[in-house]
């Protein structure tokens, strides 16, 4: 109880930061930002993790075990869109404001789901050849009667709260011939909104830049890796970090480490929490072939909100080179370690450990694995860092490595309970095998620069899996797994104990796909609740319902619509509401495998909300699927190098968004193309002739030669899967459809 009442003290700190009026101060002398709202604490959603301590605990407890049974369909609102949501709703003076896919964002009455407004970007369709992982938005922030938002293409907008009136815009790309993109959430901390970006597989520098909120004003902005060994550096942190790279490094790709996703801010300390991502290159030997921890890669980082100085960083993966980003969701809390009270931020970043660290000092308190891990042994408490394995180290051969490159862990939000003492994190059991291609890495502006391959011991993986033409050089499973942890991927909802350092109880999220690709995204984002309540929605349509102390499950509600976003709940009225923006999409978007809910139904985003008494939730149309595998609608051509060509620019370019692994999907199976699409397949990919439709330009990072190997790869794999979906023995040459 002790505890639960010192994270509630926190909160209300917090809540105060963010909803007072603007004459009082925050943390360091500054005015602090008013949100445009007299809702309180306990009845908003504040933020997109409800409080700045990103924590996604509500402290409403009218729903509760009790009656969770009686919770039911309230209204729903339709997204427009067939995009991935990833967003949670903030919910202000009786406002819910969400974003939506390309930066959109919508205002409704959180009452009924009446639209008020709805905010366009008007994005250019052709941004989507930088973009990693869909169109996707993370959220925004409300304060000063303003909503901040950004687009996919980095420009940060300020929209009036009432009408949705651009107040002002700034871009925040510093090189747009780079691969940036933006799909996280913006983040007020007192007077400044605080935005980062995406795009370390391709060729990004990364980088985040606080903006006054009042007038757009660029207040500071910190580089997470330096340009070059000799300078200039934009300020002193990056003299010492440029001493962890080779001088040799490979400068011109960029480096990474961009800040794609979580932060927080401590309005006490005065302090900004940035989560950096990935390296790029990956593979150390081309990206610093002298080795280094090359910070400020894989890290965390305190900074000082009014300067952008930083005050202390924590790097979770040194010489990060399996994509292990540190910029999953932190929760800040004050908890009992060892008999005294610590103000910490906990993480359960990609690499598979646990992190508490002192947020004032930046001390480890504890770093165990919370999912199986084969690449460090330990992390030392003495040293702060962890232990490598060779078994890790692909830079002279194949190696199975735990956790895959989607993480232990992903942007899916994680919560914390005060109550209980628990963090419940949708967690994924996964390995990869990873690989340097034979062919030497040539840089590509603006293109995919990854330099290393890998491939999931999955089934239905498509393009991903070692079953995919690009993977089929590597040695058999069986060898490479021997004496590793058992690849099966499954993924599970965890209860996580952040002082005893373990498993407090578990969920199995994996549903039908225990083995497959689809398990490592089957769960959603979690919240918790003061009724004692954990909520996390699932690709297969249901919304379910845990006891926080226990794992029982006390509900699951039918949706029909895929859930990744993290749930939300508010109060209006006396009468507490749950909502969650439900869409499937993102990184496996290219795909929605026969048992989900977009599968039966489609994937037309929207949000639901419920509340006590609440009806049966109205199902979308169910959706026909072809049975048959079509005839594809040209003959294979192209020598046979030139198809194992372009199978690899399949892998390098085009496996981002389409899977080719015969699900349905918001993004097209190109072994299915039409005679229509086989013939206008260079004015697609060179010339953006559907980048209206979200397919853009890839002039410049592919040539007509390359265009062409991918086109043969495609209708390569078009005949061999029409050929095996055929019964009986099929010898016949396949002839051309006469057109």
């Amino acid at each position: 109880m002790r505890r639960a009442h010192r994270l509630s003290c926190f909160l209300t700190a917090i809540a105060f930061a963010l909803g007072a009026c603007s004459a009082e101060k925050a943390g360091g002398g500054e005015e602090a930002a008013s949100n445009a709202h007299e809702a309180t604490n306990d009845s908003g959603w504040l933020t997109g993790g409800h409080d700045a301590g990103e924590t996604y605990f509500s402290p409403l407890k009218q729903v509760n075990a009790s009656n969770i049974d009686k919770l039911g369909y309230a209204w729903s609102y339709d997204l427009n869109s067939t995009h991935g949501m990833e967003a949670t709703p903030v919910v202000i003076d009786g406002v819910m404001y969400a974003s939506a896919p390309w930066g959109y964002v919508h205002a409704l009455d959180a009452k009924t789901g009446a639209k008020l407004w709805v905010f366009d970007p008007k994005v250019d369709g052709s941004i989507t050849s930088k973009v990693c992982c869909g169109v996707v938005n993370r959220g925004l922030s409300v304060a000063d009667g303003r909503v901040f938002v950004v687009s996919i293409d980095g420009r940060l907008f300020a929209l009036d709260a009432k009408t949705g009136e651009i107040a002002w815009q700034e871009d925040t790309i510093i090189d747009h011939a780079r691969g940036y993109t933006v799909t996280g959430s913006t983040y007020v901390a007192g007077n400044v909104v605080v935005i980062g970006n995406s795009g370390a597989e391709l060729d990004a520098r990364g980088y985040v830049s606080a903006y006054d909120i009042k007038t757009g004003e660029l207040k500071w902005r910190f580089f997470t890796v330096p340009a070059s060994a000799e300078g200039p550096f934009e300020h002193p942190e990056l003299e010492a970090a440029a001493k962890t790279w080779d001088p040799n490094s490979f400068w011109e790709v960029g480096l990474g480490g961009t800040v794609w996703d979580g932060m927080a801010y401590d309005p006490e300390l005065d302090l900004v929490y940035v989560g950096v991502g990935n390296s790029a290159l990956y593979p150390r030997k081309l990206r610093s072939p002298a080795g280094g921890d090359n910070l400020y890669v894989a890290s965390i980082l305190a900074l000082d909100r009014k300067t952008g100085r930083m005050a202390w960083y924590y790097q979770t993966t040194p010489g990060d080179q399996w994509d292990y980003t540190a910029t999953q969701k932190m929760i800040l809390a004050d908890i009992e370690i060892g008999g005294r009270e610590r103000h910490v931020i906990m993480q359960a970043p990609k690499n598979g450990f646990f992190y508490v660290i002192d947020r004032e000092t930046g001390e480890l308190l504890s770093a165990e694995p919370y999912v199986p891990v084969n690449w460090a042994s330990h992390v030392d408490l003495e040293t702060g860092r962890p232990v490598e394995l060779a078994q890790a180290d692909y830079s002279d051969g194949p190696r199975l490595v735990f956790p895959a490159p989607a993480g232990g862990h992903n942007w899916q939000p994680m919560a914390f309970n005060p109550g209980t003492g628990l963090v419940y994190i949708p967690a994924v059991h996964a390995s990869a095998v990873f690989w340097i291609p034979e062919e030497p890495f040539i840089y590509q502006k603006g293109g995919a620069n990854a330099g290393a391959m890998y491939a999931f011991p999955a089934k239905n993986a498509g393009a991903w899996g070692l079953e995919s033409e690009a993977a089929k050089a590597l040695p058999p499973l069986s060898e490479l797994a021997k004496g590793q942890p058992d690849t099966t991927i499954r993924g599970f909802l965890r209860a996580w104990d952040p002082v005893a350092n373990k498993v407090a109880w578990e969920i199995e999220t994996s549903d039908r796909w225990v083995g497959e690709m689809n398990a490592t995204w089957n769960g959603g984002g979690v919240m918790t609740t003061a009724g004692g309540l954990v909520f996390q929605g699932r690709s297969t349509g249901y919304l379910h319902v845990y006891r926080a102390d226990t794992g029982e499950q006390l509900a699951q509600i039918n949706v029909g619509t895929a859930m990744m976003a993290a749930p939300m709940t508010y109060e209006l009225d006396g009468e507490q509401y749950v909502a969650v923006m439900a869409g499937f999409g993102g990184a496996l978007g290219g795909s929605f495998p026969e048992g989900t809910a977009p599968y039966r139904y489609g994937n037309a985003g929207r949000i639901v909300a419920f509340k006590l008494g609440g009806g049966v939730v109205p199902l979308p149309t169910e959706v026909e699927h072809a049975s048959a595998f079509p005839r594809p609608s040209i003959e294979r051509f192209g020598t046979q190098a030139q198809i194992d060509h372009g199978n690899e620019l399949l892998k390098r370019h085009c496996s981002r968004c389409h899977k080719n692994n015969d699900a349905s999907g918001a993004i097209p199976d190109l072994r299915r193309m039409s005679a229509e699409t086989d013939a206008a397949f260079e004015d697609i990919v060179l010339r953006g002739a559907r980048a209206e439709k979200g397919m853009g330009s890839f002039e410049g990072v592919l040539t007509p030669e390359e265009v062409e190997a991918i086109h043969a790869a495609i209708v390569d794999a078009a005949w061999r899967e029409y050929k095996r979906s055929q019964p009986g023995p099929q010898n016949k040459p396949h002839e051309p459809v006469k057109q």
